[in-house]
């Protein structure tokens, strides 16, 4: 993924290619008990309120978001890609900070190299918060 320009004023904070062995998928194959394949995340976090970082609190911690994502491996079968970007998301804002988030999760393995699927989200927290209670409207 490309993760989208630096918006002016704002901080971003990324974890970039971390790769994971998780059991996601909806095709047979993909459901075996013990089945693991390779999940890719690209994820950012951007911040308005920076500039005067003086211990970790008063950042985004991204030793927290990779323990987040590396957590998938220990996690039960997830059909969708969808539910992991969602759940991505909702991880970044827990941080009152974070005023925009992008997550990329993709399966690079699942066509044997020939094209790896991909779900990507970027939204402000305004935007995510409509999202999650299902308003479409701005």
């Amino acid at each position: 993924m490309s993760l989208g320009e630096i918006p002016s004023g704002m901080q971003r904070i990324a974890l970039l290619g971390l790769v994971v062995e998780a059991a996601v998928g909806i095709a047979d194959w993909e459901r075996v008990p013990g089945k693991r394949q390779r999940l890719r995340f690209d994820v950012a976090a951007y911040r308005a309120d920076f500039g005067r970082e003086e211990t970790i609190a008063d950042c985004f911690d991204y030793a927290a978001l990779h323990a987040f994502l590396t957590g998938y491996e220990r996690r039960a079968h997830i059909d969708l890609l969808e539910t992991i970007a969602a759940d991505v998301m909702d991880f970044c804002f827990q941080d009152p900070s974070v005023a925009l988030a992008e997550a990329s999760v993709t399966k690079p393995d699942v066509f044997n190299g020939r094209g790896a699927p991909s779900v990507a989200i970027r939204a402000s927290r305004a935007e995510w918060a409509r999202i999650r209670a299902g308003s479409s409207g701005p």
